[in-house]
């Protein structure tokens, strides 16, 4: 079990494959060269998982429900931006969580995020029976 108001931070260092830029995939789709949206949602459910890690046992994982993820300014290739995960609280099987994400300018993301324990193998099977459709 996991008190409230229990945090963790982790840092990161934003790389090209970072950049919002890396996912434009189609003629004429343009990103700039900032840290994605979804990389830096990755980055908050990694110092969630890491806050929550102690509640997780051995054959389980937790994994990311739901997200409402404020991106509130652009970092830049080879800046450092750090998530700090908070943890609110469990409302029924979700462990509730509110995330402050910065770099050297200041603020760059604000998060709330639930995750959930889950057995490893019992989601892996899962995911298998999809793959067969």
């Amino acid at each position: 079990m996991i008190e409230p108001g229990r945090a963790a931070t982790l840092t990161r260092t934003v790389t090209a494959a970072d950049l919002a830029s890396a996912y434009a995939q189609a003629e004429g789709e343009r990103y700039p060269d900032v840290l994605s949206t979804p990389a830096l949602l990755a980055l908050i459910e990694r110092a969630c998982a890491d806050a929550m890690r102690d509640a997780v046992g051995a054959a389980q994982l937790s994994v990311g429900v739901t997200t409402h993820l404020n991106h509130l300014a652009p970092t830049p290739l080879g800046a450092d931006v750090s998530a700090t995960a908070t943890f609110r609280g469990i409302e029924g099987a979700l462990y509730w969580f509110d995330v402050v994400a910065a770099d050297a300018g200041g603020p760059v993301g604000t998060a709330s995020h639930a995750r959930a324990i889950v057995e490893r193998a019992a989601i892996e099977a899962r995911a298998a029976k999809r793959r067969a459709l």
